[in-house]
């Protein structure tokens, strides 16, 4: 009994700093989103927010952005909406894909008034198909000023982030292949510059992949997000969502490891330290 409540101290201790970690991040209003599936007061098993979750094992039709710009995610359909799963090994909440049909959307969050982002996430991918863990607009590959995630992409990029300026130039930066293949829990950390020699980085479990962008330059663009599949028709990510965290900005180093330290406790991450 004595464990178990020290246990508990300790995973609720590290959703409070999550929380704590993600108010500081945007305290100047920058725009961004935050989404947390331990806050059970910002999940609802329909997109209308009307019937709340209260356990695991219920569908998440809506989750709350806690960043403060009310850039929330839903899922009007209710087959496709993830699952709300528990840690059994660090107690932490998570959104669980079907690698199918599940996905869910913000509004336009309009990024125009920046050049940089930085994006967070706790995740396990369960599947080495394509799978788009997040997308800014219905397809970078088409939509200038945006970017995608994939978890992985094909057989050759267990991770790869790409981002576009204008309608061609283009930059991106992916894991090797041969790393980290499926099933893989990874706290996963991009930063994006679209500047001239700009860095255009992915992180996976402090493992650290960067190209400089010599082409994709210009600010980014006013597009829904897309969570766990490409505009709800293409490429399902298989896997589990612990955090997701993105602002317009490229955090600093202190703000970096403290939200790496935090999303790696839920994600079942050890890091070296």
């Amino acid at each position: 009994y004595s464990n178990l409540c020290t246990d508990m101290s300790t995973i609720l201790g590290y959703a409070s700093n999550l929380q704590k970690l993600i108010a500081k991040l945007f305290a100047n209003n920058e725009q961004g989103f935050a989404y947390d599936p331990n806050d059970l007061t910002t999940l609802y098993q329909d997109a209308a927010g009307t019937v709340p979750v209260t356990s695991v094992g219920q569908p998440v039709g809506l989750i709350r952005d806690k960043s403060g710009r009310n850039n929330h995610a839903s899922q009007t359909v209710s087959d496709s909406r993830p699952i709300l799963r528990k840690n059994a090994i660090t107690g932490a909440n998570y959104l669980e894909f079907d690698g199918s049909d599940d996905f869910l959307q913000t509004s336009n969050i309009d990024f125009t008034a920046t050049d940089k982002v930085s994006l967070f996430a706790g995740l396990r991918k369960r599947s080495d198909a394509t799978g788009i863990f997040v997308e800014l607009s219905t397809s970078a590959d088409t939509n200038p000023n945006s970017f995608y995630l994939a978890a992985p992409q094909g057989s050759s990029f267990p991770f790869r982030f790409y981002t576009k300026a204008g309608r061609t130039m283009t930059s991106a930066v992916a894991v090797p292949l041969g790393v980290a293949f499926a099933p893989f829990s990874c706290v996963t950390i991009v930063k994006s510059a679209m500047v001239i020699n700009g860095d255009v980085s992915i992180k996976i479990n402090q493992n650290t992949y960067t190209t400089k962008n010599t082409t994709a330059i210009g600010n980014y663009g006013n597009y829904p997000l897309y969570i766990g599949r490409r505009a709800g028709y293409a490429y399902p990510f298989n896997g589990h969502i612990y955090s997701l965290i993105g602002i317009g900005r490229l955090t600093t180093d202190s703000e970096t490891a403290a939200l790496e330290k935090a999303i790696a406790k839920n994600t079942g991450v050890t890091l070296s330290v």
